[in-house]
């Protein structure tokens, strides 16, 4: 899955953490606008829907930001909960790697 992500435009990050004991799996995209989303769900539904779905039990899933009304109604069949930023307080990666004086 991660290596034919590698590939799609406007992935920004796409990773995987598992705990120790194997049993929960917490998964972190991030795309560069709700467009590139829809194709990331549109190419991972067809080459992996169906085996992701046997695998996977999702307790949770959760939107961070302000997908559009498109993706939001194909979000809302997994059951997403949606979280908009709260006021001015967020800042990007890159300004935050520029603050540190990493970029």
């Amino acid at each position: 899955m991660v290596e034919s992500t590698r590939t799609e435009a406007g992935v920004l990050s796409y990773q995987r953490f598992v705990t120790e004991d194997g049993e929960a799996v917490h998964v972190y995209e991030r795309y560069a606008d709700s467009g590139a989303a829809l194709a990331h769900l549109k190419t991972f539904g067809k080459l992996f829907g169906a085996r992701f779905q046997s695998m996977v039990n999702r307790t949770r899933f959760t939107v961070f930001g302000m997908p559009s009304d498109e993706l939001r109604q194909v979000l809302n069949g997994y059951g997403a909960t949606f979280l908009r930023p709260f006021g001015d307080f967020a800042i990007g990666h890159e300004l935050i790697r520029k603050r540190a004086g990493w970029a």
